[in-house]
């Protein structure tokens, strides 16, 4: 699996919170709010992650093991 550092501390925030806005997720893992929504859309179309139930209410999902992603 091909993942940054970067893309392992978002997947391992979203893991701890799966309620965290982007906004919050930004600030936890010191990137641009900007970055975060590109990052997460990728994090998405290769499978790592999803959104369930929505922008406003959802929950993030978190479809890989991070200890097998390094």
């Amino acid at each position: 699996m091909e993942l940054s550092l970067e893309d392992l501390s978002i997947i391992k925030a979203l893991k701890e919170n799966p309620q965290i806005t982007q906004k919050d997720l930004a600030v936890k893992v010191r990137k641009s709010e900007r970055s975060i929504k590109r990052k997460t859309v990728l994090l998405q179309e290769k499978g790592f992650i999803k959104r369930e139930s929505g922008k406003r209410n959802g929950k993030w999902i978190v479809l890989i093991d991070n200890s097998k992603a390094n």
